[in-house]
């Protein structure tokens, strides 16, 4: 009796967190579809004048829809599972952003930098060793 309430339970843990992510992967999409839209208008109304650091925002942040978008797309592709690298892959993007967009402290873009080297030492590390019981 307790095994088929645990198992129901289960199921729907499943399903609710199917439903979620679906949820979260629509509204990706369309903030990826709002940020590619914000580029093509720049392009479209080009006056001479692009403010960099809107431009590089407006980019990065669009890489990283996409990044979200993989993992919810390997989210149901491979069952519920997701591989540690995509999210090694995020933070490198995250950071990346972090230091083109907000580069005025000489310490922070230093840290950053720092945690950047390290996330790719971690990288080259789980390609290595957990890459290959794949």
């Amino acid at each position: 009796m307790k095994t088929t309430i645990f198992q129901r339970l289960s199921i729907f843990f499943k399903y609710a967190l199917m439903l979620l992510m679906l949820g979260l992967g629509i509204t990706i999409i369309g903030y990826f579809a709002l940020n590619i839209y914000e580029l093509v208008f720049v392009l479209i109304k080009f006056n001479g004048y692009i403010e960099f650091t809107d431009m590089t925002k407006t980019i990065l942040s669009s890489f990283l829809c996409f990044e979200f978008l993989i993992i919810i797309k390997e989210y149901f592709d491979d069952s519920s599972a997701i591989q540690f690298e995509n999210y090694l892959y995020i933070a490198v993007t995250a950071l990346v952003r972090t230091i083109l967009v907000y580069h005025s402290d000489f310490m922070k873009t230093l840290i950053l930098s720092i945690s950047i080297f390290i996330l790719m030492i971690a990288i080259i590390l789980y390609k290595r060793f957990a890459g290959s019981k794949r």
